[in-house]
């Protein structure tokens, strides 16, 4: 009754005066542990989980006709499996992490859930090591051929442990031994296959390739099974600096084989650049623009979160120089600076949209003799000054000439 005689603002007054009313709404103590321990944005499943993505992922039906089986009871739970090994053959990370999130989701006890985030972390060693981590948990309950996958990464990760002392030729020769294994064990087991391709391709500034030809006659074998396995990207890729025409079968199938990922479009242009196709490679850089696009409206994720996005695109703006369109590839070259910039994806210090912009605008702008654009741009924040020294010596070298 007193309450209501004092009306809404004596009500107040009374909780910010009164201890004990104060006192009662505190969390009790293990509450407030808990809630200190859980802080906002990060993940209750631990510390490797707090970045990454967030949403759902769903079915997109464009990844790859790729499949590796795994010990779970969800028909779905492998359907995404297998989506999430199409887009780590498109180098595709972060959606590579968000399907194999969603296996994990359907199915916490299914291990090669964790490989594969793991897998999708290549590139973030302490992420990668967490989750494989997660995945030596759990395997006691998948079969042997995939305990062989798990053990393989993470006696990759175990031993990149001590930054200081870890032997990188050594462990690199272990995990290429370790993918060998399932081979010989598994001769069906394509994934395998592929991914000790592709692994001999990105460590061959360790262990240097010893024959293309022997890597190559690999990933045949993986098409002989799939003859639309999206392994035709390693093929480009390891042919790219040593003989181009040998890739030229894949590349008029890479886009193809994984429609839904523009850098399954994308790779096809270093063939066809090589080669001096030039309007052939701009055709396939337009393509994965397009499908970059459609991603980041459909999916609604930032530029520079696409693993690939500012190196599409760079490509891009390049090829259309080369083919006589240069207001074309200016205006996308100023595109690449207008995007947003983010402190982890896109700086100028980095080699995201941003530094690429500036590159090609410093690269196409004087040959071209824009000098009035250059002048104007060096002026707004398409080619501003800089703190650093490179830049700013390039930048200066443009407005003198």
């Amino acid at each position: 009754m007193q309450v209501r005689r004092f009306g809404l603002l004596g009500a107040l007054a009374l909780l910010l005066v009164s201890p004990c009313i104060v006192k009662a709404e505190e969390p009790a103590p293990a509450a407030a542990a808990v809630e200190k321990e859980q802080q906002a944005g990060h993940s209750h499943h631990g510390e490797v989980f707090n970045e990454g993505p967030r949403q759902k992922a769903y079915l997109m039906g464009t990844t790859g006709n790729v499949s590796l089986k795994v010990t779970t009871k969800s028909p779905e739970a492998q359907e995404f499996f297998n989506q999430g090994v199409g887009q780590l053959h498109g180098f595709w990370y972060l959606e590579a992490e968000r399907s194999f999130r969603q296996v994990a989701a359907l199915d916490p006890d299914c291990a090669m859930a964790y490989w594969g985030m793991a897998m999708a972390n290549v590139e973030n060693e302490k992420r990668g090591r967490g989750f494989i981590e997660e995945a030596v948990k759990r395997k006691a309950s998948a079969s042997p051929r995939e305990q062989l996958w798990i053990d393989g990464l993470a006696a990759f990760y175990k031993a990149g442990e001590d930054k200081k002392n870890r032997d990188e030729e050594r462990r690199r020769r272990e995990y290429l031994r370790a993918l060998e294994k399932i081979v010989h064990e598994y001769p069906d087991e394509v994934e395998a296959k592929a991914f000790l391709g592709v692994r001999i391709w990105q460590y061959d500034r360790y262990l240097p390739i010893g024959s293309h030809e022997a890597v190559d006659a690999l990933l045949r074998e993986v098409h002989a099974v799939n003859p639309m396995h999206p392994a035709h990207h390693y093929r480009i890729h390891l042919w790219d600096h040593e003989k181009p025409e040998r890739a030229l079968k894949s590349a008029s199938l890479c886009g193809q084989s994984a429609p839904g990922i523009a850098h399954m479009w994308h790779m096809p242009g270093h063939t066809y650049t090589r080669v001096k196709r030039y309007a052939d490679a701009a055709w396939q850089q337009e393509a994965s623009a397009r499908v970059d696009h459609a991603h980041m409206m459909r999916d609604r994720v930032m530029p520079d979160q696409i693993h690939n996005y500012a190196h599409n695109n760079d490509w891009l703006v390049e090829n259309l120089a080369y083919i006589g369109r240069v207001r074309d590839s200016i205006d996308l070259a100023k595109n690449l600076v207008e995007l947003p910039r983010h402190p982890r994806y896109n700086t100028l210090n980095s080699r995201g949209s941003g530094k690429m912009g500036r590159e090609r605008l410093f690269q196409f702008l004087p040959p071209y003799e824009l000098w009035d654009e250059l002048i104007a741009l060096c002026h707004a924040p398409y080619l501003e000054p800089t703190d650093n020294e490179d830049d700013q010596v390039k930048r200066l070298r443009a407005l003198g000439a």
